[in-house]
């Protein structure tokens, strides 16, 4: 349904539905709302990819305990643990589970970024889990779907090199099938692009359109073969703006760190709370980035510096760094899903002519007359 030349548009930014439309995808993810339901979203999926893989852990007869010290709360898998089988499907499972727990996430952020889009300030993270509740399903079931499918044409050309083996008649048939598993090798490859490029355009559709599984099928392989130039153009723009604006806010975290830590030590005489805090996540996962390391710059070193922070105190101010590293990757994540909201409006509108933004108002105000029409309908009633 095509938005009507008549409805009033009454959201602040009015898309031209151009690609230089991306370059606001940095302003709308710099959101407190959507940056604190990405912030939930990745401490949630992150503990409960830890907790799998701890169980994998203790499937495979390792010392739980002597792991938690040496990883903390971000365990790698070794060779004991990816030669048990238990352990392995323990790993799968959290990683599927902390995925869609990501990808839930980027429905509720790109929900909230459309109803900001249309001008709806007041439009909040509880609204927003409101609506994942009711539109949880396709973002579930359409990278399935489409993995499952990639499963299916792989399962075809193995059974073809099977028939291939029969002695005699069989590298004649195989032989007749080359072009056709040529063409289906073709349709994998547009298969497995679709299903990396769903991870980032399943949440997004969903949130502009309500739409069911059928639909966001149809829309992810007609987005990416109808316009994959544009989609690429918008991508790198937004992409550009993206990367300036978190090396600004980057910046401004440091700065506020460095400010807080001075203020701290001349006032109470305690040092070493900045470096402390930089150092934050490097105590937390140890076994991704090295020791010591500053989560502004992974490469510098906080190791030499002096510091009057021990124990719990050091604990808590090393968590209190992470939860700023996690600020940081939310921020980039939030915006992230900003970009493709905006990409995914325009590229809609350049290919039906139809803008989403109007048609949900013109939904809203059609649900609104009814719901008025009713009312006035029972008060009628009531007075007879």
């Amino acid at each position: 349904m095509q938005g009507s030349e008549n409805a009033v548009r009454n959201y602040v930014h009015k898309l031209k539905f151009q690609v230089r439309d991306t370059l606001l995808a940095a302003r709308y993810g710099l959101n407190a709302r959507s940056i604190w339901v990405f912030w939930k979203g990745m401490v949630l999926a992150w503990l409960v990819w830890a907790f799998f893989v701890y169980a994998g852990f203790l499937a495979a007869g390792d010392s739980v305990t002597e792991r938690f010290r040496s990883a903390v709360l971000c365990p790698l898998p070794d060779s004991l643990f990816m030669s048990s089988v238990p352990s392995v499907i323990l790993l799968v499972a959290g990683t599927l589970l902390a995925f869609y727990i990501y990808m839930l996430t980027a429905l509720k952020v790109s929900r909230l970024t459309f109803e900001q889009l249309r001008g709806d300030q007041f439009f909040s993270d509880t609204d927003a889990r409101r609506f994942c509740r009711s539109n949880w399903k396709p973002v579930v079931a359409t990278p399935l779907v489409i993995a499952l499918g990639i499963v299916f044409g792989l399962a075809l050309i193995a059974l073809a090199g099977v028939v291939g083996s029969i002695p005699a008649a069989g590298p004649v048939i195989a032989g007749l099938l080359a072009v056709p598993l040529w063409v289906l090798g073709l349709f994998l490859i547009l298969a497995f692009a679709v299903l990396v490029l769903s991870v980032f355009l399943v949440p997004v559709i969903t949130a502009s359109t309500k739409g069911d599984t059928f639909e966001c099928l149809f829309e992810v392989f007609s987005v990416v073969t109808s316009q994959p130039m544009r989609l690429f153009r918008g991508f790198v723009t937004g992409l550009s703006a993206r990367v300036a604006a978190l090396a600004v806010f980057s910046l401004f975290a440091w700065g506020s760190v460095s400010v807080v830590s001075s203020v701290v030590y001349r006032t109470a005489g305690i040092q070493g709370l900045g470096d402390a805090m930089e150092s934050g996540f490097s105590r937390v996962a140890p076994e991704v980035v090295p020791f010591y390391s500053s989560i502004f710059n992974p490469l510098s070193s906080t190791e030499h510096t002096s510091s009057s922070w021990s124990g719990t105190a050091e604990l808590v101010v090393s968590l209190s760094g992470a939860a700023i590293l996690l600020v940081l990757w939310a921020y980039w994540l939030s915006s992230c899903t900003a970009q493709w909201t905006i990409m995914y409006l325009g590229l809609r509108f350049n290919r039906d002519r139809e803008d989403l933004l109007l048609r949900a108002d013109e939904e809203e105000y059609r649900e609104f007359r009814k719901i008025h029409s009713n009312a006035s309908r029972d008060g009628g009633r009531k007075e007879e």
